[in-house]
């Protein structure tokens, strides 16, 4: 693991925001998945939540180094 990727899951390990709007999207999605569940059954559910994870990691990921790069450009200038 190289130095970015251990900073990334580093801040990755902070709190959640406790906002309103976050509030509002975490209850969304709860609900949404509790949909997922009573309909498909909680197999189904736990593979929706797992590939919809590993997907939000990546973007995550992406943008966090998509951040650093402007940021050194930034520097350059």
């Amino acid at each position: 693991m190289n130095f970015l990727e251990e900073l990334f899951y580093s801040l990755m390990e902070e709190d959640a925001p406790n906002t309103p709007k976050y509030r509002e999207i975490r209850a969304v999605r709860n609900s949404l998945m509790d949909k997922v569940r009573k309909a498909m059954g909680e197999d189904v559910a736990e593979k929706v939540a797992d590939a919809y994870g590993e997907w939000e990691e990546q973007q995550c990921q992406r943008f966090f180094y998509y951040g650093i790069q402007l940021g050194l450009e930034l520097l350059r200038l």
